[in-house]
């Protein structure tokens, strides 16, 4: 038996994390009969919440309130209550919230990237305390130490756990990611020359510069149209500019529309300023769109500049996102990334890829426990 110990409920798929934790739980029952214990996400102390906002608001670090020492012992003590103890293994999804749970039997964990990275590419160090974030960062080079697999999404996040936390790298390994939705088995692209904007943040992952970047764009190319997916600025009266909201995936008319926008654009622009490898430059490439995006964190493994997709140094620069907008309205530039977008995606970036790259993970380890 496996424990699968999660902080999110074992149905849940609005989310990137969430569908990859369902994929995770598929590939870990190949393995073994599995005791799911979650969700474990007990409320983090009001009091340690407001006092560290109002710490930060008057320019003082405050705490990292949310893996604060006594969350996490809750959640120490909530694992060992519900793990199941005839289990010969424990799994892990997710790195932090789990530092101070000491299991009494080998355990693999997954992420995305350790808090280290993650605290420096959603969050500004200098906001929180230097002894508050090497608590958290000490327990979890620790923790993760102890691992029988460390495993990641990338080859960025797994080479950046090594270097900053010195973990041994026989113990690290990459299992890849996935889109959320099914490619489609022809591309039904016709021509078109409008590009999506799709995001859950519209100033972090640069909303505001694909904006001006579209506004110059139009100068020159009034044909072209931005369709804005999630968050996006409010009022937003512009030519050309279509403002979607928010269209889950959950809601099967939502979902159909998302294909059909997907299905039909020319390109995603997402110069993120934090992001470690978002899930929709796979989806978009499963539709065979090239994508306009950073040349940061794990983005580069997926998109190669030129080939299927552009990267830009700065994504802040209004002009060099202008420029690549501009450089996918040309044919000869566009429609051989269009054939490598559809291609890297499918052969790298598939859910069946994933389940079976961790299962044979999991299996590797099962292995040798034996």
């Amino acid at each position: 038996m496996i424990n699968f110990i999660s902080n999110l409920p074992q149905d849940l798929r609005s989310g990137g994390f969430s569908a990859m934790n369902v994929a995770a739980l598929e590939a870990v029952k190949k393995c073994g009969h599995v005791h799911y214990v979650g969700p474990i996400n007990p409320g983090v102390s009001t009091y340690r919440k407001v006092i560290s906002k109002a710490l930060r608001t008057f320019g003082r670090p405050g705490e990292f309130f949310f893996f604060s020492q006594d969350r996490l012992l809750s959640i120490q003590q909530e694992v060992h209550s519900k793990c199941s103890p005839s289990a010969s293994l424990d799994f892990y999804h997710g790195f932090t919230p789990w530092v101070l749970t000491s299991s009494p039997r080998p355990y693999i964990t997954w992420s995305d990237c350790t808090f280290h990275d993650y605290l420096r590419i959603y969050h500004d160090p200098a906001d929180f305390k230097a002894d508050d974030i090497s608590r958290i960062e000490e327990a979890e080079a620790r923790w993760l130490g102890k691992a029988e697999r460390v495993l990641f999404t990338s080859h960025w996040g797994a080479a950046s756990a090594c270097q900053t936390y010195g973990l041994s790298e026989s113990k690290v390994a990459v299992v890849g990611l996935f889109g959320e939705v099914d490619p489609p088995d022809l591309d039904a692209y016709q021509g078109s020359y409008s590009f999506l904007f799709v995001s859950t943040n519209f100033q972090a992952k640069g909303g505001r510069v694909v904006l001006e970047a579209f506004r110059q764009l139009r100068v020159t190319h009034l044909e072209a149209t931005l369709t804005i997916i999630g968050d996006g600025p409010s009022n937003c009266q512009e030519s050309g500019v279509i403002l979607m909201g928010f269209l889950r995936k959950e809601v099967p008319v939502e979902a159909a529309r998302f294909r059909q926008l997907f299905a039909q654009a020319r390109g995603v622009v997402h110069p993120t300023r934090s992001d470690i490898l978002p899930l929709m430059l796979v989806e978009a490439g499963y539709f065979g769109m090239p994508v306009i995006s950073s040349r940061r964190f794990a983005i580069p493994e997926l998109v190669e500049d030129g080939v299927n997709g552009l990267l830009v140094d700065d994504p802040s620069d209004v002009a060099q996102i202008s420029k690549a907008m501009e450089n996918l309205l040309n044919n000869e530039v566009y429609l051989p990334m269009r054939t490598a977008a559809w291609e890297k995606a499918r052969s790298g970036y598939s859910r069946q890829q994933f389940e079976s790259c961790l299962a044979d993970q999991i299996k590797s380890v099962i292995t040798s426990l034996s």
